[in-house]
């Protein structure tokens, strides 16, 4: 079997909290964030990569390695190459923001790079939460219009035979927390946090929209810990 990992891209709980300007949504994002350390850790032959600042007490069992380069684009590029140059051939990168990702999806993920190069997980607003590569992934995120809602689109103009996971929602907003509540995919506890949360969050003014995961561009490493994957308004793997 060839060698898997997840890379894990995210931001501690409460600088995710922080930065998407979502008050008290902390405790989501720490579940987010143990419910990938735990689906990975279920997964036979498949490892787990932090990429980004460590979480006392979250993180036991993973390897880190540091986001290197300027833009989302460039890291998730250096990521999936040191994944690569570790030996690792199959490579899945998710964020710490999505609190429906299971073990049951990340392994959907490894099926379907059986039979196809690349596989992707939408997000509802055109970003992804999920990006799996076979192959050396450095033009896959060549033009991609990170933390727009152009980046699904933008990934799959280059890998047009991409496999598509399901879609699952990601957290970037206070609005998204309404999404989530009202998700039936969602476990009862999951949407119970989520409705405590959404009746406490009080949205932080801003001069503009926060920053998104599906894979969203994290900040500058000299400015402060990385952030997650790609899509409009904060990132998904935003």
């Amino acid at each position: 079997m060839p060698r898997r990992c997840v890379l894990l891209f995210s931001r501690p709980p409460r600088a995710e909290a922080q930065a998407k300007r979502v008050a008290r949504a902390e405790p989501l994002f720490d579940l987010a964030r143990r419910r990938v350390v735990a689906a990975v850790a279920s997964l036979d032959g498949v490892d787990l990569l932090l990429v980004g600042p460590a979480v006392p007490g979250a993180d036991s069992g993973g390897l880190r390695l540091a986001q290197r380069g300027t833009g989302l684009g460039a890291r998730l590029a250096n990521a999936f190459a040191d994944a690569r140059r570790l030996g690792y051939r199959e490579v899945v990168v998710v964020p710490g923001d999505v609190p429906g990702l299971s073990a049951a999806r990340l392994a959907a993920a490894f099926a379907a790079l059986e039979g196809c190069p690349t596989v992707l997980g939408p997000s509802p607003d055109g970003g992804v939460y999920l990006i799996g590569t076979r192959q050396p992934a450095g033009r896959l995120f060549e033009g991609v219009r990170w933390c727009t809602g152009s980046v699904l689109a933008d990934l799959r103009a280059r890998a047009p035979g991409a496999a598509l996971l399901p879609p699952l929602a990601d957290l970037d907003r206070a609005a998204d927390l309404a999404r989530l509540e009202r998700d039936p995919t969602l476990e009862p506890s999951i949407r119970r946090l989520v409705r405590d949360i959404r009746r406490a969050a009080t949205p932080t003014p801003s001069a503009g929209p926060p920053p998104p995961f599906r894979l969203a561009a994290p900040p500058d490493a000299q400015r402060g810990p990385p952030g997650p994957l790609g899509g409009p308004g904060a990132p998904a793997v935003s």
